[in-house]
């Protein structure tokens, strides 16, 4: 039976609550656009969609693919959404400097590590080190996601080649795992194989769509991400080419 946990209620209440009364008191900060609280709303909302929802107890409990769902929301949805939600002067870029190599590594590394069997079925029959392995995709999420937020320009921000270049990487490990759970012959995690059948879904089924869901999804918000990107390059492009057009036919208006 689903029911709400007061402690992640109570705790994304409190991120709300501190958050509205932050836009009462530094409403005035420019680079605080209404979107970025849009984002931020995303990312309270992809909060409570991965652990207040039958996501989070149909992965508990039953389907594998339901919890790599969970997993994907915590690591690489929520951390990006929250942090867009910022103003850029809080984001404290100038103070704390995080190596895009470090952060990859450190994120696949978190990643790759609970989905070993051993720890995975950990997770499923303690609730302690669950607790635990989902704060470090939240930890190591906002890692990975800092450098890509680095304003152009400032100490420590990547080229638009180089952000590109890191999403791309990015997407291999999670294309491995993804694969090795379509692939595999046999089901890895033996609570699953045991877990009551919900959806007309076997167990080795099941752990095929889980891998779909790590492989697609997974390199799906990276493309995303990617294509963000690139969508910001043109639109500085474009203005650079109406800045220079307009630097031309000033003088020339000015002949006539």
């Amino acid at each position: 039976t689903w029911q709400w946990d007061p402690t992640v209620v109570a705790g994304t209440l409190a991120l709300a609550g501190g958050y509205a009364w932050l836009i009462r008191r530094r409403g005035r900060v420019l680079a605080w656009s209404p979107l970025a609280r849009v984002y931020f709303a995303g990312g309270l909302l992809a909060l409570v969609l991965a652990l207040e929802s039958p996501i989070d107890v149909g992965g508990d409990r039953y389907l594998f693919s339901f919890h790599m769902l969970q997993h994907l929301l915590l690591a690489m949805v929520v951390p990006p959404l929250l942090l867009l939600g910022l103003p850029e002067d809080w984001r404290a870029f100038h103070r704390i400097r995080v190596s895009p190599l470090a952060a990859s590594v450190a994120f696949n590394l978190v990643l790759a590590t609970w989905h070993l069997p051993f720890l995975y079925e950990a997770t499923l029959r303690n609730e302690p080190v669950h607790v635990l392995e989902h704060l470090t995709f939240l930890a190591a999420g906002v890692l990975f996601w800092w450098p890509l937020l680095v304003p152009q320009g400032r100490a420590g921000s990547m080229s638009v080649m180089g952000k590109i270049a890191y999403l791309g990487f990015a997407g291999v490990p999670p294309t491995i795992l993804g694969l090795a759970f379509i692939l595999s012959p046999v089901v890895i995690y033996p609570f699953y194989a045991a877990a009551p059948r919900v959806m007309p879904l076997s167990p080795l089924e099941d752990q095929l769509v889980a891998g779909l869901v790590m492989f697609g999804l997974g390199n799906l918000i990276y493309f995303a991400g990617i294509w963000v990107i690139f969508f910001q390059l043109d639109d500085k492009r474009a203005t650079a080419g109406d800045r220079a057009l307009a630097e031309v036919e000033g003088p020339a208006t000015m002949r006539r």
